[in-house]
């Protein structure tokens, strides 16, 4: 297996070909009615209801007023690490911790007006719609704050009463409103929900960082009658406690209760008397106890089927983990809105999104874990039945990462409209998890979460404009003649798989050929030999 350009180009043009017409819908309009209906229908035949917006097919888009909320864990490599290391033993419990919160998080949710997007390692994504025609008001603000509130007091409910004070979790919590479009790249048990626009970009960034808290962007303080702070950057400064406070206690007021941070009302306790009960009559199973087992996966990682992993099913492993963002994603989609071509800028992501999967397991053999909104997550090993090659599996993660450089190019040839967009990769490798967690059924949560991943995506966002960068583990085991062509920070500009092809100077099926070739590359794969026996 290996990214041939000829195969590439001729997959890209037919995901083009044959990419959905995109249907662009107002949510209040003509989603929601449509939406009502068909629901009413599951309902009266028994079947399983689903969530607004949450299984659409992918020739829809749905424009829908938001209030975007990340609650990230500040603590998390708390209970991933042991002694600085991690274990087999650190690795389970950490997974424990997850399998906890993204349970009590699950059951929050599905007792409020929030819709879960994603979870992902240390952090969920949710988001509550806008309210009929007014779009996000100050009371949609304040069912977030609500949902938080309700989010942190069972939490630590949670930890006290079923983890006995063992899996405390520290939140930063970021939030902003206003317009997305709403789209869906997944199918079956792998549902790939995503809100397109600046509102959760932002949410994500203010979310990101050690200080716990809550943290809005100037369109909530506006919303809230709080002054405007700038750049986003001062906005991470902490919306105060008494601000929060006093907000609820206004909003709760009206609903005849005055309740603080630190409080919850009564269907909240509810939520935890229920879960008790259900625990007790094994109704479903208490979140502290799995016990994580285990296992090797001989490579290839494509061959992973994530509905047949649970806890006692788990798979750990050294792998390669790679992040793949697309950077200038958010405004090129703000802009779209903007002038009416969202179908343009969804019909690119699909085509893009797809490309990079393709690249990802059927060139390379490894494993998407998911899509975070314009940023792909992936796995990759090679080695035996028994252990994993680090350096072959390194040289293939790095060319695993120089294919899909290689796919974007084409993609932003091909794509209209695509050009001002660039990617950022990352890649590391380590010692990783995977499993499913949280709610059982199709409600639970594929994970892939440890030091290699969180690594990974670290040094994606630290990447320059079309830079691919290796993390410290990965520049140790890396081949030299790689370690040569990234330099010693670990980054390169523009890594394509025609550099990483060369450098390791093994005789490849193609490289990359016009339009933006180098003026080296081969003009045709039969040329190819040709080429690099001249280097």
């Amino acid at each position: 297996m290996t990214w041939r350009y000829n195969a590439a180009r001729d997959r890209i043009q037919n995901l083009i070909a044959n990419a959905p017409k995109i249907e662009v819908q107002n949510f209040y309009e003509e989603y929601l009615p449509e939406f009502t209906k068909t629901r009413a229908v599951l309902m009266a035949a028994g079947q399983r209801e689903t969530q607004p917006l949450y299984e659409l097919p992918k020739g829809r888009a749905v424009v829908v007023d938001t209030v975007q909320v990340y609650v990230a864990i500040t603590n998390y490599d708390e209970y991933r690490m042991e002694a600085l290391r991690e274990t087999e033993a650190s690795h389970a419990k950490a997974l424990r911790f997850l399998h906890l919160h993204y349970s009590a998080c699950d059951r929050v949710i599905e007792n409020s007006p929030a819709q879960r997007v994603d979870f992902h390692g240390g952090r969920m994504h949710a988001v509550i719609l806008g309210n009929g025609q007014n779009g996000v008001t100050s009371e949609t603000i304040a069912e977030a704050f609500a949902f938080v509130r309700d989010l942190r007091y069972v939490a630590e409910q949670a930890n006290k009463q079923l983890a006995g004070g063992d899996f405390t979790a520290r939140f930063r919590i970021g939030i902003d409103a206003g317009p997305c479009v709403a789209i869906n790249n997944g199918t079956g048990l792998e549902q790939e929900p995503m809100f397109l626009g600046s509102p959760a970009n932002h949410a994500a960034k203010l979310a990101d960082g050690d200080e716990p808290g809550l943290f809005v962007s100037d369109r909530v303080r506006a919303k809230l009658g709080r002054p405007e702070l700038g750049s986003l950057l001062e906005s991470r400064l902490q919306l105060d406690t008494d601000t929060f406070d006093r907000y609820l206690s206004s909003r709760d007021a009206v609903e005849g209760v005055t309740l603080g941070l630190d409080q919850s009302p009564s269907n909240v306790e509810g939520l935890l008397t229920e879960w008790h009960s259900e625990i007790r009559s094994k109704k479903v199973p208490n979140p502290t106890d799995p016990n994580f087992q285990f296992h090797y996966k001989e490579p290839p990682l494509s061959e992973i089927e994530f509905d047949k992993l649970s806890p006692s099913n788990s798979i750990r492993m050294p792998l390669a983990s790679i992040y793949a963002d697309l950077s200038g994603f958010t405004n090129y989609v703000d802009g779209a809105i903007a002038q009416g071509k969202i179908g343009d800028a969804v019909k690119a992501l699909h085509v893009i999104r797809e490309e990079f999967q393709h690249v990802v397991s059927d060139d390379f053999g490894g494993r998407k874990i998911r899509f975070i909104g314009d940023c792909v997550h992936a796995l990759t090993a090679h080695g035996s039945s028994t252990e994993t090659d680090t350096k072959e599996t390194l040289l293939q993660a790095a060319k695993c990462a120089g294919g899909i450089r290689s796919s974007f190019n084409l993609c932003r040839d091909l794509l209209e409209g695509a050009e001002p967009l660039g990617l950022a990769i990352g890649v590391e490798f380590g010692p990783t998890p995977i499993s499913r967690i949280g709610i059982r059924g199709d409600r639970s949560v594929r994970v892939a979460s440890s030091k290699a991943t969180s690594v990974s995506e670290s040094v994606q966002k630290s990447c320059e404009h079309n830079e691919t960068r290796f993390g410290p583990t990965a520049m140790k085991s890396l081949p030299s003649y790689l370690r040569d062509v990234v330099g010693t920070d670990g980054g390169a500009g523009e890594l394509d798989f025609d550099d990483v092809s060369t450098a390791s100077s093994q005789p490849v099926a193609s490289v990359v050929a016009a339009p933006y070739a180098r003026a080296h590359a081969p003009n045709s794969q039969d040329d190819t030999r040709a080429h690099f026996d001249g280097l």
